[in-house]
């Protein structure tokens, strides 16, 4: 399996387009040219942007640390995380880990998003490797169009470990048949990352 995986610091988005071109057959007659349509009325100006940025993106190894501000004024919140997407070759984006907290103030969460080939109920873990037994146990919350979520508490003594390793990690978790299944996943950089979380 050497090579067949990927791991990057964002989760790409692709965009499908369809339409069809009107063509003109020959010997087929063409509508007489439009006229132009009346000016429309002026619109509104655009609202102020702030000096404040709306998203800041900055990268440590195989992790991307994400920060966007929601809301509008003095109601505004900053929410931040680190992020990790694993890709495997010829699909492209397959699942996603983060680590991160909705608010200030609020505590540390891991989140993973996996595809829906998944059983119900089931205990998605993410492990240092195949013999960890102190791993982290995540629980399903729901699943959307792109695939389902789980989360747990970002322990200190989990995070700790995580931090000083430089092996690939595990996500484990059971396919829609009942097998055991697992995606490897990149450490490198997660220490930096998180302190820089801690900073933002």
């Amino acid at each position: 399996m050497r090579g067949a995986w990927r791991f990057s610091t964002g989760m790409a988005v692709f965009f499908a387009a369809g339409g069809v071109f009107g063509q003109t057959r020959p010997g087929a007659q063409t509508a007489p040219p439009r006229q132009p349509a009346a000016a429309a009325p002026a619109a509104a100006a655009p609202a102020p942007v702030s000096a404040d940025p709306q998203m800041t993106t900055a990268t440590y190894g195989d992790w991307l640390l994400r920060c966007q501000r929601v809301g509008e004024g003095l109601s505004s919140i900053r929410s931040c995380e680190v992020v990790q997407t694993i890709q495997a070759e010829g699909q492209g984006p397959v699942a996603q880990i983060a680590i991160g907290r909705a608010q200030a103030d609020a505590a540390l969460r891991i989140t993973v998003l996996l595809p829906h080939n998944l059983s119900f109920p089931s205990a998605p873990q993410i492990l240092i490797d195949d013999k960890d037994t102190q791993g982290a146990d995540l629980a399903w919350r729901r699943c959307l169009p792109a695939g389902c979520l789980a989360d747990a508490d970002a322990k200190d003594d989990i995070t700790r470990r995580w931090r000083a390793q430089t092996g690939p990690g595990r996500l484990r978790f059971k396919d829609a048949a009942g097998r055991d299944a697992a995606l490897p996943f990149s450490f490198r950089g997660l220490a930096q990352a998180l302190d820089a979380l801690a900073k933002s």
